[in-house]
């Protein structure tokens, strides 16, 4: 057996048999005392010999770093990117934020018909979907329909059109890989979106084609309108002339009918974080844009980012921001950045909502099976990342007496299997959540 497979035998052996932290086992030893000849070792296995780590491991509450590995040089985060959005998005715009969605027309409505046509203004609400919707994304446009009802309209002379231009640039990241793009991963995003891009497996889109599978929708603003056309003739309301997605219509020539607000942004951030959902955090990424500087692109994102960073004590060559998912290729991140991130977090007052809305080692989202059967399931709240050669894992571990740390694990270049890295992740996080910090 390898020396760090044999390592972490040994360290579940001595803390994981029932679950419960097993502190003995170390004696009188500190986290770091314990940590980083453990850590050193895992780290040092020839298998990771092409391998780069960066590691950050901070006790916050003492500001003590109880191990550091080229915690300040840059690595491709992965999905750990969405840390640095989530948190962003939480810290600018408060978690009582809710996505708008206008419906509005150039004409006027005379008794039960709208003359003119309906026009959807929409800022991106990614909430439109079988996760968000009772598992039918279709309920959302059901809702639309009740509401033009319950204003008692039952026939539109003209057509459905999109109004506004929320998102004006690419609707794709910035790096992205164009093997990605047909995938769930790389759907694109829109200020009209649906079903966080994807046509449901099993389902049928407006021109009669039957979908066998999840396929990435390539106009979001079609898919939504052609969505809601639906829902009118379901629930029968006359549309005289179709759904037009070409040509959003100016916000100058439109007059209100009524809006849809989402739910608050925290379980927004839940349904980004727990699975991985890069198409939220692309929305969330633009957002901060439209919401901070009026205009809703990619390159405004990045300077609301980069400003935020700053402000959160990050170097100013910690960090390259391209994107808000982690799919570019391009993003570049230090430990210690992250670990700024996870920090300004923890100190703030919605950090309980931030908390919760991470994956749960042994409980959910993306680190629902791993660590189970070891102190730190249920512990360990924490984002994962992945794409081609890059694994990354950071977020909060808490110690046997109490004690809340930070961690940052990014690894690049490797040549072995992901699993190799999670292994080495986890007997770190094993590790710490046996061990007590409080008494040195």
């Amino acid at each position: 057996m390898r020396r760090g497979a044999a390592a972490f035998a040994l360290l579940l052996v001595a803390v994981a048999c029932r679950g419960q932290p097993s502190t003995s086992t170390l004696g009188p030893a500190t986290a770091a005392v314990a940590l980083r000849p453990f850590a050193d070792s895992l780290i040092g296995d020839p298998i990771f010999r092409s391998a780069n780590w960066g590691v950050l491991v901070v006790d916050p509450l003492a500001g003590d770093t109880l191990y550091s590995r080229n915690a300040g040089k840059l690595f491709m985060p992965a999905s750990n990117q969405k840390l640095i959005t989530g948190a962003a998005a939480l810290a600018q715009l408060g978690a009582d934020f809710r996505f708008v969605t206008r419906f509005t027309t150039n004409g006027a409505q005379h008794d039960s018909t709208l003359d003119g046509d309906l026009v959807v203004v929409g800022r991106g609400d990614p909430t439109f979907s079988d996760s968000m919707r009772t598992g039918d994304y279709r309920n959302a446009f059901r809702d639309m329909a009740d509401s033009l009802r319950a204003h008692g309209i039952r026939r539109i002379r003209g057509a459905l059109r999109r109004g506004g231009d929320a998102f004006p640039d690419a609707t794709y990241g910035f790096g992205w890989e164009v093997d990605d793009l047909p995938t769930a991963s790389g759907a694109v995003v829109d200020e009209l979106f649906v079903n966080e891009g994807l046509y449901p497996a099993n389902r049928t889109r407006t021109s009669g084609d039957t979908i066998s599978g999840p396929i990435a929708i390539r106009d979001p603003a079609a898919a939504f309108l052609g969505a809601l056309a639906d829902a009118l003739a379901e629930r029968h309301i006359a549309l005289d002339a179709g759904a037009d997605a070409r040509v959003p219509l100016p916000d100058s020539a439109l007059h209100p009918l009524f809006e849809l607000r989402s739910v608050p942004l925290p379980a927004i951030l839940a349904r980004m974080a727990k699975p991985s959902q890069n198409q939220i955090a692309e929305i969330l990424y633009k957002t901060l844009a439209l919401e901070k500087t009026g205009v809703g692109t990619a390159d405004s994102a990045r300077r609301v980012i980069e400003r935020q960073l700053l402000a959160w004590g990050a170097l100013p060559d910690g960090y390259a921001v391209r994107d808000g998912s982690g799919m570019s290729r391009h993003d570049y991140v230090t430990p210690e950045t992250i670990v700024r991130v996870l920090d300004a977090m923890r100190t703030s007052r919605e950090f309980p909502l931030w908390y919760d809305a991470l994956p749960v080692a042994g409980v959910d989202g993306t680190i629902a099976t791993r660590m189970t059967g070891t102190v730190a399931a249920r512990n360990v709240h924490a984002k994962t990342g992945t794409v081609d050669k890059s694994r990354s894992l950071s977020g909060y571990v808490t110690t046997a007496d109490g004690r809340m740390l930070l961690f940052s694990f990014l690894c690049n270049n490797f040549s072995v299997p992901n699993r190799e890295v999670d292994r080495v992740q986890e007997a770190m996080l094993v590790l710490l959540a046996s061990s007590r910090v409080g008494a040195r």
